[in-house]
């Protein structure tokens, strides 16, 4: 379970990442301010928005669910 972990940490980092450099070259600075503190939810707005593109959001949500999926398997695993 800790590779699961580990894998959707380092999705959901490389994907913020990549949603802050992607803001800052196409919305502006304020863009790119509000993604380094209000992801994954600006991720998604500035994405609808067309500032950014859904790739680095998409890879975000799956690190997300990779996440949650390996935090039931834990769970389940422990009863």
């Amino acid at each position: 379970m800790s590779l699961l972990f580990m894998l959707a940490g380092i999705l959901i980092f490389v994907g913020w990442i990549w949603n802050i450099v992607v803001s800052f070259q196409m919305g502006g600075t304020l863009w790119g301010v509000l993604n380094i503190f209000l992801q994954p939810i600006m991720g998604i707005i500035s994405a609808a928005m067309k500032k950014t593109s859904w790739t680095p959001v998409g890879l975000m949500i799956l690190g997300i669910l990779i996440y949650l999926i390996g935090g039931g398997m834990s769970a389940a695993s422990s009863q």
